[in-house]
């Protein structure tokens, strides 16, 4: 069951350091809270103008609609968290409007085959971020156990799901390798570009705008943050959405994702 916007009410204390006890890794998973509805309201239009437009097997059409309404519900939750953080943020983080408005491009000039390659590529990243989020998920911890609910009911949604726009856009006809892998390039770049500026304004404005603080907490964070074999199995990852043949059901063993511990 979804949280209420009253789940997310918390403590003063709360906001800190409330994911694995650290101020920047608290901040990318706000920074990730504020960009979701934009995501998932940009690939649920693409469906959705899918579904409209006959590019659906008539057998497939429940299974899409089911996707879109459990989209909907991840987007108006993350919307409900998101009024939260404001509370102490004041502003939502630098970067959003050009996510906004890059969606808006996309969805006036690429044509509905080429958006739903783009919403395919985006729910494979989505993906391969969850997989890679639940495992590090366990040796965490939470200040609050509805939020630590929220992002893990999330991941495993997302986990489960993972076939559907890509189906659907199956039945459009794949696109080339080139295409693809530009489009997972520029799915990369665009979001460690918003984490860039997100991320380090979202810190600097918990520690109460002290920049040395700030500077503290992101340095630390980075030493903290090694280049191992865990980031380069997470880019190939990324890269068999490219592959020819590649489907993302071969992303994880099972085939229920709410069964991966």
């Amino acid at each position: 069951m979804m949280q209420t916007n009253d789940d997310f009410v918390p403590a003063e204390d709360f906001f800190l350091t409330w994911c694995n006890s650290d101020a920047v890794t608290s901040s990318l998973m706000e920074a990730i809270s504020f960009v979701t509805p934009l995501l998932e309201g940009f690939i649920v239009s693409s469906v959705a103008e899918g579904l409209r437009t006959g590019h659906a097997q008539p057998a497939s059409e429940a299974r899409y609609r089911a996707f879109m309404r459990e989209e909907a519900s991840h987007s108006w939750v993350h919307r409900q968290f998101n009024t939260s953080l404001l509370g102490y943020l004041g502003l939502p983080p630098p970067g959003l409007k050009q996510v906004r408005s890059l969606f808006g491009f996309a969805r006036r000039h690429l044509s509905l085959g080429n958006r739903l390659q783009v919403s395919a590529a985006l729910e494979h990243f989505a993906a391969v971020l969850s997989k890679s989020y639940l495992d590090c998920e366990k040796g965490w911890t939470f200040n609050a156990a509805s939020t630590r609910a929220l992002f893990a009911q999330h991941a495993h949604e997302e986990l489960a799901h993972r076939s559907v726009v890509f189906d659907m856009w199956l039945e459009t006809g794949i696109s080339g390798r080139f295409s693809r892998n530009v489009t997972m390039l520029g799915i990369l770049a665009g979001s460690l570009a918003y984490a860039l500026v997100a991320v380090p304004w979202i810190t600097h404005r918990k520690t109460g705008l002290h920049p040395g603080t700030t500077l503290f907490m992101l340095a630390r964070f980075l030493i903290r943050l090694r280049i191992n074999s865990r980031v380069f199995t997470q880019l190939r990852e990324l890269f068999l959405f490219a592959h020819h043949g590649y489907h993302p059901d071969q992303l994880v063993g099972e085939t229920v994702a709410g069964t991966i511990q």
